[in-house]
């Protein structure tokens, strides 16, 4: 058989382990939660250093058709067992013996990583010399899977996951006639392996017919009975309207009485809401479309204050969602521009739910964008910006270490608004009310970062929100008198004004925490910020985790305040250094286990172990810059799919290209290709702000474009070390090199997200050259050592 068909079959199935990944991260963000998916998915993937390890223990010929066939009956019991056996989190809080559903999840879903796996790390033992060959396969088919699982999830919904199958089963036909360096397997006659590959084909066609029956089988994803979809329907009377999909969520239409949406409304409102329909993403974020009837309850919300504060009312509203705050724009006869991320909440308020809603997004100015690229790119000024306050209080970050970036809550984005109102413009932002005070403490500390000496600023809080007022010009005596008398007209309470106010006046708590902690931050901010039990320091976009408040220095502190109120389960913070131990402790196994097995042959033991820490140092380096190009590209992409996609596409692809061309080198070579790399990393430290603020403000496909000519280069030398280590080292240590690999590619992202998450995404990236560079050390062997087979 011809090598170019055993080419293709690395090919797809890489394809669909990518897709994979992809797709799993995506269903349990659904099913269970974002951060719950990230740690599930990250332990299931060190199925591929399994597979290393495995291969250095046990001895096998030739697993790559059944390896296949097994890929692709895996993904299908991985996620049947895993959709059906729920994991509770409260229960195992309640009882440790539930954490083992844990286990359940890492072993089923990480088999198909495994068969993965084996096929990779065969094809490496048995054609070493055509490593650069076969990662290039390898990179580029996952490439394509990148793209090709956004075009599955929005099409095929949770029946990717057959798609994926399907395609592990059809890699297998490629993979009948098993190619080695003979072109002939095991040595058996022409006409004895025909009829085996006969065989093998129609086992392989048996299982493509089953698994196109299953797509006329219903198929639902699970989703826990904690997100706010499920319980919106377990009240009575509610039910499930629609469902719709894209490559980055799921949305519900769902109608419930749950679903009563009026964030921060005033105690004193008598009279009835209008009718709703709730909207989820992805299950959670519960949204309403409001019925345009009984308007009167507007005015006693908070996000009502700008119009109260400024005759002039061009108004820019970010992340507009289902339309509440367009919807008050609109009622106090202001010019609306909404900015709205999801084409799918776009497309229900402009048609299906036009009427309805009053037709509110054919009266404003709706576009499908993000917050800081629109502004940068229509440069004209606002007298009010709104960054509307989206979603229920239960998918708020009510944690206290949540990890997700937010690039429209940091220091440079309140400038970018600040710069952008006119002479009498208003910023204006709206979030949940945590106690103890936390996230109303950060938001003041952004203003500050404009407004040093706080006479720009105002802030009041309802029972169940905090909203932030930042001026252009200081509030004076007449704008004081209108905040304040918006607060008693609600019975809001003021935390901050610059000038006379009554504190914990009409929502009385036992002492007034809000506004005491303002003051305390007034006094010495930085004092404050050493000392208070969270971290509420300002937040940058390099260091963009704004939902962010854990302190480890104050861990003891935090935990007699909060007690036994915090579910760990629940808190992204918690999760990541929870799955960081699993992940270090299950990488010592995978590492380590071999070593007795390999020692005991005489001959292994001569052989140098050193390479091994060579492949551990490029697997960390390696998934450390991809991590961190994705964090810095969202800013400029607008959306997390969109980076995630353009720089792991990107990558993969010209790190694919790399090792191809590595083919023509020598391991000699590979000092110099460090060097370049490092170089280029420099490059993006120092200058890749300054081209994301000069092109932000371009249209999304001239930006992915250039997003993937400024990855281009650097992808592409970054595929060199990995084929090069390959043809390197002896042929008996490749099954552990690529566990190692494995091992460290899993640990990279979450050391990555914890190291940025203290020291920010440029020391990341320039820990990760460090580490390539010293990585040099333990693989250039000494001339008598060399053993690269030509």
């Amino acid at each position: 058989m011809k090598l170019s068909r055993y080419f293709i079959g690395i090919f797809l199935i890489s394809l669909a382990t990518l897709a994979l990944e992809i797709s799993l991260i995506r269903f349990f963000s659904i099913s269970q939660g974002h951060h719950f998916a990230f740690m599930v998915v990250s332990i299931a993937l060190f199925g591929i250093a399994a597979s290393g390890t495995f291969l250095t223990i046990k001895k096998i010929k030739n697993p790559l058709f059944f390896s296949s066939i097994l890929f692709s009956l895996s993904v299908l019991i991985g996620f049947f067992i895993t959709n059906n056996i729920i994991f509770d989190p409260f229960k195992a809080i309640l009882n440790f013996k539930h954490t083992f559903v844990l286990l359940i999840y890492y072993i089923f879903l990480g088999f198909p990583f495994f068969f993965f796996g084996i096929i990779i790390a065969y094809s490496f033992l048995k054609f070493q010399k055509k490593a650069g060959k076969i990662y290039f396969y390898n990179m580029s088919g996952s490439a394509v899977g990148t793209l090709a699982s956004l075009f599955f999830i929005s099409y095929f919904n949770i029946k990717t996951i057959l798609v994926i199958s399907l395609i592990g089963l059809v890699s297998s036909l490629f993979f009948t006639n098993n190619p080695s360096s003979k072109s002939r397997i095991y040595k058996k006659s022409i006409k004895e392996q025909k009829k085996k590959n006969k065989k093998n084909k129609i086992i392989i066609l048996l299982l493509i017919l089953i698994n196109l029956s299953l797509f006329l089988v219903p198929l639902e994803i699970n989703i826990s009975k904690y997100k706010e979809l499920s319980q919106a329907l377990n009240v009575p009377n509610s039910r499930l309207i629609g469902t719709k999909y894209n490559s980055f969520s799921r949305v519900d239409i769902v109608e419930s009485s749950f679903t009563r949406y009026a964030p921060g409304l005033s105690p004193t409102f008598k009279g009835d809401l209008p009718e709703q329909i709730g909207v989820t993403t992805d299950a959670g974020g519960m949204n309403s479309i409001t019925k345009y009837e009984n308007l009167d309850f507007i005015d006693n919300l908070p996000l009502s204050i700008p119009y109260f504060l400024s005759e002039n009312k061009k108004t820019l509203i970010i992340n507009s969602g289902a339309g509440l705050d367009v919807l008050a724009a609109l009622k106090n006869n202001a010019s609306v521009t909404a900015l709205e991320a999801n084409p799918i909440v776009i497309d229900l308020l402009k048609n299906e739910y036009a009427d309805y809603s009053g037709n509110i997004y054919h009266k404003a100015n709706v576009v499908w964008g993000e917050g800081r690229s629109f502004i940068k790119k229509n440069k004209g000024e606002f007298d009010i910006i709104v960054l509307s306050l989206a979603g229920n209080v239960l998918s708020s970050s009510a944690g206290i270490s949540g990890l997700s970036e937010n690039y429209l809550l940091t220091k440079e984005a309140f400038e970018v608004y600040y710069d952008s109102l006119s002479e009498d413009g208003v910023l204006v932002v709206t979030r949940w009310l945590l106690f103890p005070p936390r996230e109303s403490l950060r938001l003041f500390s952004l203003a500050l970062e404009i407004d040093n000496k706080a006479k720009k600023t105002a802030m009041f809080r309802s029972w169940t929100t905090v909203t932030l007022v930042l001026s252009k010009k200081d509030i004076n005596q007449a704008t004081a008198e209108k905040i304040k008398n918006f607060a008693e007209k609600n019975k809001f309470d003021i935390i901050y004004l610059p000038l006379d106010f009554t504190p914990n006046k009409n929502l009385k708590f036992k002492e007034p925490y809000y506004y005491n902690s303002i003051q305390n931050l007034l006094k010495d901010k930085n004092e404050f910020y050493k000392e208070y039990v969270f971290d509420i320091s300002p937040v940058t976009d390099d260091k963009p985790f704004y939902f962010n408040f854990f302190k480890i220095s104050k861990i003891r502190d935090l935990y007699d305040l909060v007690g036994q109120k915090w579910n760990p389960f629940f808190d992204s913070g918690f999760l990541i250094f929870f799955v960081l131990i699993q992940a270090l402790v299950v990488s010592i196994i995978f590492i380590l286990l071999p070593i007795n097995f390999f020692n005991k042959n005489k001959e292994n033991k001569k052989i140098r172990k050193k390479p091994l820490v060579y492949f551990f140092a490029i697997g960390l380096s390696y998934l450390f810059i991809e991590i961190v190009l994705i964090q810095k590209f969202i800013l400029f992409l607008g959306h997390i799919i969109f980076s995630s996609s353009v720089i792991i596409f990107s990558m993969l692809l010209f790190s694919g290209l790399g090792a191809l061309y590595s083919q023509r080198f020598r391991i000699k070579k590979l000092n110099k290709i460090i060097f370049i790399i490092f170089i280029l990393v420099l490059i993006y430290i120092f200058l890749l702000k300054f081209i994301i603020d000069l092109f932000i403000s371009l249209n999304l496909i001239p930006k992915i474009v250039l997003s993937i000519m400024l990855i281009a280069p650097l992808g592409f030398f970054m595929g060199f070390p990995f084929p090069l280590g390959i043809r390197t080292i002896r042929k008996e240590l490749i099954p552990w090199a690529w566990a190692v690999n494995g091992s460290a590619s899993v640990l990279s992202p979450i050391l990555a997200v914890l190291m940025a998450l203290l020291l920010g995404y440029n020391f990341v990236l320039f820990l990760a050259v460090v580490i390539y560079l010293i990585s040099l050390i333990f693989i250039i062997p000494k001339p008598y050592q060399l053993m690269e087979q030509t």
